[in-house]
């Protein structure tokens, strides 16, 4: 998918979204080596075109001069739809833009993914240099991906695909090109990566989606993370208590790696999948419902407290994966906020590291080699002569602060710090979130 660049300087009111037939004018020649669809903008050069291989089974949908839908079937026969789409860059065209994102999805059934210049940012942290974006700006084109359930494509690489003024006061830099899908999308292709490349000579840095990469095969194994869940399971209580005390010795790392370990051990045998327990309590709810009414109603309650129950559990166990932020959102429990909740999981993947002489490896030794050198490095002593600094500031504590200052912790001081933070925060190398010593 490719979009020049003359069609930000088209202006005005060229032509209104919609889908079109195809027109002798519009689709371009078929050669030896691929097929191509081309859209330009009242032939003043700009444009939208969508290229793709002969081996490739694609058909157009239909178009428009701000996208390209087309259908994609896969050699295993499974379809897909991709739409490169190209967003108006005056500001009082942004809401046709999301509209017609709102009217695409309406037409397309199948697994659906979305790329190109939207000339809109997702989040303010999608933009650097000069004046911020306007929030309504942002809040709009979010609402248009979240009212039709798109997830973003985490990027991998530099983070802003369009730069302007480089080098002097008024550099500005924006991550206006993405990719979205739906959920359905990323179940076909879960291990999609989206990439951002480098070009000689255009204000845009193409981005690459590749759907099937290269997985490395290598299993690390999953080291121990209290779920925030388990605090209302049933029996957890038990266990804590019982695992802290009947151990020797007073040393309290110890005493939480022997906690992580009883508890790795009973998750494996009382907690099981969420959802497939509550499918199980509603299909029990509806068979207790019968034509002559509800026949056991003790049964019956038991049955909508353990419903209910389980559902707090899962609101638990999806905060602790996709941050309160989401929540605030109103995505509670939605397809769109669970598949959310794992597109963010991937982003804390590391899948390549680069070292000090620019050389990228994606291999798990060398990454692992380069991880060792930089924080060998990092933390290795550096003989420095302080007192040059330190003389020139003037003193402004006092002996009386500094006692205070350098007095050892107490006991009420690490229970202040630890109930100030969400019990959702990540966890640390022992494995126990805020939660954890928040609730025991």
């Amino acid at each position: 998918m490719a979009s020049a660049r003359g069609a930000n300087r088209a202006g005005g009111r060229q032509e209104d979204f919609g889908p079109k037939k195809r027109s002798r004018t519009d689709i371009a020649e078929e050669g030896d080596r691929g097929k191509e669809v081309r859209k330009e903008i009242n032939n003043r050069g700009g444009g939208i075109a969508l290229f793709w291989r002969n081996t490739d089974n694609c058909s157009i949908i239909n178009y428009s001069t701000n996208h390209i839908s087309a259908k994609i079937e896969e050699l295993n026969h499974r379809e897909w739809a991709f739409t490169g789409f190209y967003g108006y860059p005056d500001i009082s065209r942004r809401r046709d833009s999301w509209n017609f994102i709102r009217s695409l999805a309406n037409q397309i059934s199948l697994p659906w993914c979305i790329m190109g210049d939207f000339n809109d940012i997702l989040h303010s942290d999608e933009k650097k240099g000069r004046a911020t974006r306007p929030n309504w700006l942002i809040k709009g084109f979010r609402q248009a991906i979240q009212d039709v359930e798109l997830i973003d494509i985490h990027m991998e690489g530099y983070p802003f695909t369009w730069f302007k003024s480089l080098g002097t006061t008024r550099a500005v830099e924006e991550k206006l090109d993405q990719a979205l899908a739906t959920n359905s999308w990323m179940q076909l292709f879960p291990n999609a990566r989206l990439e951002n490349l480098v070009a000689p000579s255009s204000d845009h840095f193409p981005i690459l989606l590749d759907r099937t990469p290269e997985v490395r095969s290598h299993r690390v194994e999953r080291s121990f993370k209290f779920e925030n869940a388990w605090r209302i399971e049933e029996g957890v209580n038990d266990v804590v208590q019982g695992s802290w005390p009947c151990r020797t010795g007073n040393n309290v790392m110890e005493k939480l790696a022997n906690c992580a370990e009883d508890l790795t051990h009973w998750s494996k045998t009382h907690c099981h999948k969420i959802q497939t327990e509550i499918e199980h309590c509603r299909k029990q709810l509806s068979r207790c419902r019968t034509i002559h009414g509800i026949q056991d109603e003790a049964y019956f309650d038991n049955m909508r407290q353990k419903l209910n129950h389980l559902l707090i559990q899962e609101d638990m166990f999806w905060r602790q994966r996709a941050k309160n932020h989401w929540f605030r959102d109103g995505d509670l429990n939605t397809k769109f906020f669970h598949a959310a909740a794992t597109s963010r999981k991937k982003v804390n993947k590391i899948l390549s590291l680069e070292n000090n002489e620019g050389f990228r490896t994606t291999d798990e030794g060398g990454m692992r080699a380069i991880a060792k050198e930089y924080f060998e490095e990092l933390f290795e002593n550096h003989e420095s002569i302080r007192s040059p600094v330190t003389n020139m500031l003037n003193q402004v504590i006092d002996h009386e602060d500094n006692v205070q200052l350098t007095s050892p912790f107490c006991r009420e001081e690490f229970k202040e710090a630890m109930f100030s933070m969400q019990p959702d925060k990540c966890p640390g190398p022992d494995g126990f979130n805020p939660g954890f010593y928040q609730h025991f």
